[in-house]
């Protein structure tokens, strides 16, 4: 009996340490691996276009919808680009208005 415990403890212990090397092993090959430039630009770009969604409209920064200008919105509501003429949206000025989106 106790020789089979002793046996069972050991296999355990020679498993976790099994285990452990392997996500060590795999740690250090991640870690030496060389990064590119390009991935890591990339990346940061990424961050900022999720970051600055609101801002593709015209002016530097998209207005920012009130609570009564929302209040009949059941989903989501924000400003969107209209045009001041709508015969002619090419050449027409835009102004801000807010949209309810579903």
């Amino acid at each position: 009996m106790k020789h089979e415990m002793m046996n069972f403890k050991l296999r355990c212990i020679t498993i976790f340490f099994l285990l452990f090397a392997l996500v060590l092993g795999n740690y250090v090959v991640q870690a030496s691996r060389p990064r590119s430039i390009e991935n890591t630009v990339s990346l940061l770009s990424q961050v900022h276009l999720l970051n600055s969604r609101r801002r593709h409209m015209i002016g530097s920064t998209a207005p920012t919808c009130t609570y009564n200008e929302c209040r009949g919105c059941r989903y989501k509501c924000r400003a969107e680009q209209v045009p001041v003429e709508g015969n002619d949206p090419i050449n027409s000025a835009y102004h801000y208005r807010c949209v309810c989106h579903r």
